[in-house]
């Protein structure tokens, strides 16, 4: 038995992970999965972004179910209980279980789930957001859990703009609608005729702490707030490079760093993961110049055929990667727990309630 594990006693051979070190171990690889589906993701995750009160909770069946989970309190006005949630966040592209070798993933949840009900304390809810639309995870949750009696529901979650690649550079930006590309051309023209502009891509692991250094320096410039999780990005750089999954680009002005990207690049799909900007630079569109180049560089490099862009709807994706996806979140209640008999009467009956009403 692995450290920091314990075992259920039942049929379903069930090892539940508590110690993060453990995970690039324990998890399986799966074969088509994403940079998310790893260990390695589920441990920089782990060590850096559980919040107080969770408890790591990484669950492996004996039916090839793996299942990276969180406990966490529950409330509901008076009424408190336990939370069984996806090891996630708004840093999550993606989430889904993983299966190995599972004949039906259907009845593999149901008889996780069965299991979970049988828990004491007895989990009120369980949460999965980020779960993708078109996979075999979302369908086996839906229906795995409520074969096990709970009460399921799924919500949109977040959009995900992405782009097959095909063909070239040159081909792929004369696609772009010319309102993008004259800003950007003109933009960059202006940029160069008033700095030395130089642009840096870094995947080195050695190199890791100088693509932290500049990364933070940018993001620090930038528009946006610190960082809630201040130790996710540094540790994400750190391990994804060495994990072969990480790429930083920095576009340099007279050899200052004003533009920055993380890229995360697993298995031939690249998610452009974070982005940032000096504020300074604002009107030369610096962080757009930086996403042409970091795109021909992915059409000349050759290991790329997708590239999306992470998280959310905002209009600028679509002008640079035209197809959209959704991602969902699946609850699923249990009511004969007080918690979550409030939250079935609070929240699933009344949008089962809309949705028969308005048939949406």
């Amino acid at each position: 038995m692995c450290s920091g594990a314990s075992r259920k006693p039942d049929d379903l051979r069930l090892l539940i992970h508590r110690d993060p070190a453990t995970l690039d171990d324990v998890l399986p690889d799966v074969g088509d999965g994403d940079f998310y589906d790893t260990g390695t993701w589920y441990r920089v995750f782990a060590e850096t972004c559980l919040d107080p009160g969770d408890r790591l909770s990484v669950e492996i069946t004996g039916d090839g179910v793996a299942l990276p989970m969180r406990e966490r309190p529950d409330r509901v006005g008076p009424f408190g209980g336990v939370q069984l949630a996806w090891l996630g966040n708004y840093y999550t592209c993606r989430f889904g279980p993983l299966f190995t070798g599972t004949s039906d993933a259907s009845e593999a949840v149901a008889a996780w789930g069965r299991e979970v009900r049988r828990r004491t304390p007895r989990p009120a809810r369980l949460v999965f957001s980020a779960v993708d639309e078109r996979s075999t995870g979302l369908a086996a949750l839906r229906e795995g859990l409520r074969r096990a009696s709970y009460l399921v529901e799924t919500t949109e979650d977040f959009g995900n703009w992405y782009l097959p690649v095909s063909g070239d550079f040159d081909g792929y930006w004369s696609g772009r609608g010319a309102r993008l590309r004259n800003t950007v051309e003109r933009k960059e023209r202006a940029l160069r005729r008033d700095h030395a502009v130089e642009l840096d891509i870094i995947d080195n692991p050695a190199e890791a702490e100088r693509a932290i250094d500049l990364y933070e320096r940018v993001h620090a410039r930038s528009w946006k707030e610190p960082e809630p999780y201040p130790h996710f990005i540094p540790t994400l750089i750190r391990e994804g490079m060495t994990a072969g999954a990480v790429r930083v680009g920095i576009l340099l002005a007279d050899g200052e760093p004003v533009a920055s990207q993380l890229w995360i690049v697993w298995r031939g799909r690249a998610t452009i993961f974070k982005l940032s900007y000096d504020e300074r630079l604002r009107k030369l569109s610096a962080g757009s110049v930086l996403t042409r180049h970091m795109m021909r560089e992915a059409f000349r490099v050759g290991d790329i055929v997708e590239i999306d862009f992470g998280c959310g709807d905002d209009p600028y994706k679509k002008d640079w990667l035209p197809e959209r996806r959704q991602r969902w979140t699946l609850t699923a209640y249990d009511p004969l727990t007080a918690c979550g008999a409030a939250h079935t009467l609070r929240r699933y009956l009344p949008r089962l309630i809309r949705r028969r009403l308005t048939g949406i």
